[in-house]
């Protein structure tokens, strides 16, 4: 009891679970993805059985509620940042492959069940005395693998844009050709090395361009944090 009463006062009321956490263009994160980002609830539970005078010191004191609070922060905007690319891939008229998307939700099935041991009837059993359905479990898993595939649809979408040039390939191996020789030591042509360097330049605008344009889209987008 003392457990759940810690709990309770460390996450507060049920009736906050619907208010939403954060508006990012208008969409609201919900208290309950954020909780299950978080996995605080497992975490707290998983401490309590181990270490209970640390759970204790971590949700009963301010420097634990302090860190509480950091950790809920960052994971936040963790899912801001997700739920803002997820728009962009909506605006672009980016679709999953549903086809891919049930491949993937079966197989993530199949191995839940194979660990445990279970056939997919005794897990939905199991599911259902927890109050939860198999089919729910589908559309999670589902959902997950979907964000997945639109996530990264987005970022080759974006990243198709960056090209490297003749004069940038030129100018990196001018810079200091010793730097690519043979076994032997000694220099290799440039005719040689340039898919080397291209992939190498390409690679490294790649990351600048999508941090760049994460930082400039979460700039732009209008959020509004209620934590």
């Amino acid at each position: 009891m003392r457990i759940l009463l810690i709990v309770w006062i460390a996450f507060g009321a049920v009736a906050l679970a619907a208010e939403p956490v954060a508006l990012v263009n208008g969409e609201p994160i919900t208290r309950e993805e954020l909780d299950r980002a978080t996995g605080l609830a497992e975490v707290v539970f998983s401490l309590y059985q181990q270490f209970p005078t640390f759970a204790q010191s971590l949700l009963l004191t301010e420097e634990g509620k302090v860190f509480l609070a950091r950790y809920e922060q960052d994971v936040l905007e963790k899912l801001i940042l997700r739920r803002i690319q997820l728009q962009e891939a909506a605006v672009r008229g980016l679709v999953a492959d549903e086809d891919e998307v049930s491949k993937r939700t079966q197989d993530a099935l199949a191995q839940v069940c194979a660990h445990y041991g279970l056939t997919e009837g005794e897990f939905a059993a199991q599911l259902l005395a927890q109050g939860y359905s198999l089919e729910q479990y589908r559309d999670d898993i589902a959902r997950e693998y979907r964000e997945k595939l639109l996530l990264a649809a987005l970022k080759a979408a974006l990243l198709a844009e960056i090209a490297v040039s003749d004069e940038e390939i030129q100018a990196y191996y001018d810079e200091d050709p010793g730097r690519f020789v043979d076994d032997n030591g000694q220099p290799l042509p440039l005719a040689v090395v340039r898919d080397r360097i291209a992939a190498f330049l390409r690679l490294d605008k790649e990351e600048a361009h999508w941090v760049d344009w994460l930082r400039q889209t979460r700039e732009r987008a209008e959020v509004e944090i209620n934590l």
